[in-house]
């Protein structure tokens, strides 16, 4: 009945977050991201099937965004920088930006987040996530009946609404000695509704490309698209409100 793969990966995964957000090292967080995004960015190469899109320029990006507050400036910044040079050479291929638009921009997001709020903040950011993902799986897996959307087959209404739920209740009491029960209730279910959207989104763009996974990094999930499309496509909004 249930993905035994998929939670055990899900298992290992939260570990090795809960041990980095307890180091809460700098350089240690930012060479995973650095590595993520390593990942995430060749996927979509993939996905896109954007082959000149380069990686190396991502992160030559991210790496100066290591030393500043605004990543997620410097990554619309590298947006226009590589579209920019898509009209100099007129380029009949416009699919090769992108890669630089998703997931890089959104995982800049994510750590302009830590950077400017601060482990906790991310920490919230993805135990919201995981929560609203985990919840829809159990409870689509019990009472799920109707479809939730065309772009993502497996989700139903059920599930979505139990994670919701799930998600919005349980991130206000993480977040409410910050920034108080109602404020943290709000916040919560704002992101898990973009967590859901970057679910979708992801799904949208398989589809589209045609393939069941980004990826076959993580048994169980897939890629790493596949397990960090909701946590990024949610950082934006929580910069946004917090």
């Amino acid at each position: 009945m249930f993905d035994i793969k998929r939670i055990i990966s899900g298992i290992v995964m939260a570990a090795v977050v809960v041990l980095v957000a307890l180091i809460n090292d700098k350089i240690l967080t930012f060479v995973l991201f650095a590595g993520i995004l390593f990942l995430a960015f060749n996927e979509a190469k993939n996905l896109f099937k954007a082959d000149e899109a380069s990686v190396v320029l991502a992160l030559l990006f991210f790496i100066i965004a290591f030393f500043s507050k605004e990543a997620i400036s410097l990554g619309i910044l590298l947006v226009i920088l590589v579209l920019g040079y898509m009209a100099y050479r007129k380029s009949e291929d416009i699919k090769q930006i992108l890669p630089y638009i998703y997931p890089t921009v959104p995982i800049f997001a994510l750590w302009h987040l830590y950077v400017n709020e601060g482990m906790f903040e991310l920490f919230w950011l993805i135990f919201i996530v995981v929560i609203c993902d985990s919840f829809a799986y159990f409870t689509g897996k019990f009472i799920g009946t109707k479809q939730f959307s065309q772009s993502s087959t497996s989700k139903t209404v059920e599930g979505v609404v139990g994670g919701l739920v799930f998600a919005s209740v349980l991130g206000a009491f993480v977040g409410f000695f910050s920034y108080g029960f109602f404020f943290s209730l709000f916040v919560s279910f704002v992101v898990a509704v973009f967590g859901v959207l970057g679910d979708l989104i992801e799904s949208y763009f398989k589809r589209r490309a045609n393939v069941k996974d980004s990826g076959s990094l993580i048994p169980g999930h897939g890629g790493i698209l596949d397990r960090i499309d909701a946590v990024i496509i949610a950082s934006i909004a929580m910069v946004v409100l917090v």
